[in-house]
């Protein structure tokens, strides 16, 4: 064919459906998004970020409190002794202080039991004292509120990219 022929449509739909059978079944599935799980106690709050980050092509799981954040992390870490798994979490994004459990108590935990997954604090309450402990805990981030959205969107798409 030269460039100046014209090219059937039933040609190229042919073409198409060739190569879509010959690619192996394995390799057509689809890659699962990026799992993130999300602490706060202010619903609203975490309705946005909910959304936010849903918007972003991530699954977004909620926790509105520390014990159900330690619950959704690992179940384990409230029993002896730990197991040392991954927790199935991609990214942990967590309030410092909530009902229950701080943030950086749950952090001091899934730190405890070598978890490696990454871990945003987010607080109302960013004094130099809070920031250091959040530091020392291996947290990526502690993020002031008021924060701007994007700017949260950026770092975790950095941390980890969206599928």
């Amino acid at each position: 064919m030269t460039c100046h022929e014209t090219i059937d449509m039933a040609d190229v739909e042919d073409v198409t459906r060739v190569a879509e059978e010959s690619v192996p079944e394995t390799a057509q599935t689809t890659t699962k998004s990026p799992t993130i799980l999300v602490a706060e106690d202010d619903r609203e709050m975490r309705g946005l970020l909910t959304w936010a980050l849903t918007e972003e092509g991530y699954d977004v799981v909620e926790a509105e409190n520390g014990i159900e954040l330690l619950k959704r992390i690992e179940p384990s870490l409230l029993e002896f002794p730990f197991r040392e798994e991954p927790c199935g979490y991609d990214l942990i994004i967590s309030d410092v202080r909530m009902p229950g459990l701080s943030g950086l108590d749950v952090l001091a935990g899934v730190r405890l039991c070598d978890h490696e997954t990454p871990f945003i604090v987010i607080t109302a309450f960013g004094d130099e004292e809070t920031h250091a402990r959040a530091a020392r805990l291996g947290s990526c981030l502690v993020l002031d509120k008021p924060f701007d959205m994007d700017d949260l969107l950026a770092i975790v798409r950095n941390i980890v990219p969206p599928s």
